[in-house]
């Protein structure tokens, strides 16, 4: 089915809460640094679900590998593309519950010291530990929600994601997973995080370059077998709305086509789950007290087509461009993120332990990231 094109982003946004409201799945994004807003709004309320990434259309996959993606596929929906215009968005912004953070972060120093723990008797060089923050959001407008997070966060991967099997969800990931057009891959290690504060210089520790080098060396060793052509840049500091990582752009060509096969190398990567990986996702799974469900997941488009404008020498003028599709997989790591449920809101934020973490560090982390999400509250 051709997209859609308006620029009424009402008219997205009431179709988005149409179907909410019907219970059928959609997903709209943009993508970092563009301006048009994309959606896929299926046409039922079938279930899609998708286990070899075969298809084309929107996955959304859970933390866990037990279960498979969801899919809104390309053929049963319909597609849409609007251009997204920041302005002011006023509204009623949610007070924070200063009880419940102080019983949060007594619980989180309990698990990150465990984490520290069990690095220190060599069983993992590195888990990545998170926790849950939730507040109230009654008779609030979610779709005002989504806009705040275009507006905020240009530069991110910003979505809202609904399907009867997972709710709804939104977020404004600063990770791509991976991006695969034509035969070449490129991806990105990300890790170290600081608050970005006007003016001042990051100075990075040795902890944040040892955690980020430990994600790095992990995506080359397991894309090794499967790219030929390897390129992996220098580290740099890179800006994601209030905050800044680490981040090594990796890139190469594929030996063979298959996406699972790179998925399953890929993900989880030590970003968010640890080394040895198997070993830290069991104490994940173990100790955090809650299902991260499609938190540290991930999520995009797989198998879609683009088109490429290509120039001939031909003088007719009629002959002078023709139009190629070309297969895109752009696949995101769902970070800062938050789920909707009934009248509250649950937010998601994690930061990787290694032998060097400090309590309190680690706690204000995952402040901060959960910051980026509530602010739009």
């Amino acid at each position: 089915m051709p997209c859609q094109k308006t620029n009424d982003m009402l008219v997205l946004l009431q179709k988005m809460a149409l179907h909410f409201q019907q219970e059928i799945p959609f997903v709209a994004y943009r993508k970092p640094g563009e301006k048009n807003v994309k959606a896929l709004i299926q046409n039922t309320d079938d279930v899609f679900t998708t286990i070899d990434f075969t298809k084309k259309g929107f996955v959304f996959a859970p933390f866990s590998s037990k279960n498979p993606a969801l899919l809104i596929p390309l053929d049963e929906s319909e597609s849409m593309e609007t251009l997204f215009e920041p302005k002011i968005l006023e509204g009623n912004f949610l007070k924070q519950d200063g009880q419940t953070r102080q019983e949060e972060k007594k619980y989180h120093l309990i698990l990150v010291k465990k984490g520290i723990e069990t690095i220190e008797a060599g069983k993992i060089q590195k888990v990545v530990l998170a926790r849950q923050h939730s507040v109230e959001f009654p008779e609030h407008d979610p779709w005002l929600i989504f806009q705040r997070l275009l507006e905020n966060y240009p530069s991110a991967f910003v979505y809202a994601w609904f399907h009867p099997i997972s709710g709804l969800w939104m977020g404004a990931t600063p990770e791509s997973l991976l991006h695969i057009e034509s035969n070449h891959l490129t991806t990105m290690s990300l890790a170290g995080t600081q608050k970005n504060i006007d003016g001042n210089e990051v100075v990075w520790s040795e902890k944040e370059k040892v955690e980020q080098a430990f994600v790095t060396d992990f995506i080359v060793q397991q894309l090794k077998p499967n790219l030929e052509n390897m390129n992996v840049s220098e580290v740099e500091t890179s800006a994601a709305g209030d905050l800044w990582h680490l981040k090594t752009n990796i890139s190469g060509e594929l030996k063979n086509g298959e996406l699972k096969k790179i998925l399953d190398a890929l993900h989880p990567t030590p970003a968010v789950c640890g080394i040895p990986r198997d070993i830290a996702r069991n104490f994940i799974l173990k100790n955090e007290g809650f299902d991260r469900e499609f938190y540290t997941g991930l999520l995009g488009e797989v198998n879609m087509d683009k088109k490429i404008e290509r120039s001939t020498n031909n003088r007719n003028p009629e002959n002078k461009a023709y139009i190629a599709l070309k297969p895109i997989t752009d696949l995101y790591v769902n970070l800062r993120c938050m789920k909707f449920e009934k009248d509250m809101v649950h937010i998601f934020a994690g930061g990787g332990i290694t032998k060097e973490s400090d309590l309190e560090s680690e706690w204000e982390e995952t402040v901060n990231k959960i910051q980026t999400m509530a602010k739009v509250l």
